[in-house]
């Protein structure tokens, strides 16, 4: 129970930082270089596009495991993906793709950038990046967890 009552316990149990911090610290390799990840939403219920940003936020220190979200393609290593793939969306895609630089990777997250997922076979969507290119990387989910995303990302690195 807390200690003050109304507004102020609320208030409290709000600004308390360490109930927002990532619960175990991840084990795992760091990048020597920093990874600088931009993402992209092409459609679909944003699920995935909102565990990615959680992921961004201060709780799970992104950047602690050397990845940075930047807001320019031109400064991206890696491309990710979240939603399925809404055909106005392609030609967004194509423009972000062209506009990173060499040694680029693309990376669906969640299963609607992987294959469509529930949005599939929407008249509005092609369906995943599987329709567009190999998907070679991807994390898998509806939507994955920010611990999910976190360790996808770490894994390619890995290997």
């Amino acid at each position: 129970m807390l200690k003050h009552s109304g507004a102020v316990s609320i208030l409290h149990a709000f600004l308390d930082a360490s109930r927002w911090r990532s619960v175990r610290e991840e084990k795992g390799k760091i990048p020597q270089k920093t990874v600088h990840v931009y993402v992209l939403e092409t459609g679909g219920c944003e699920g995935c596009h909102m565990e990615v940003e959680t992921l961004a936020g201060s709780a799970f220190a992104l950047e602690k495991y050397g990845f940075k979200k930047v807001t320019d393609p031109v400064e991206a290593d890696w491309l990710l993906v979240t939603g399925a793939m809404s055909r106005s969306c392609v030609n967004m895609l194509e423009r972000v793709w062209n506009t990173m630089p060499q040694g680029k990777s693309l990376i669906a997250v969640g299963q609607c950038a992987i294959d469509g997922g529930i949005f599939g076979n929407s008249y509005a969507t092609l369906g995943g990046l599987d329709k567009l290119t190999a998907v070679k990387r991807m994390i898998p989910g509806c939507p994955p967890s920010p611990h999910e995303i976190l360790n996808g990302l770490r894994n390619i690195i890995e290997n």
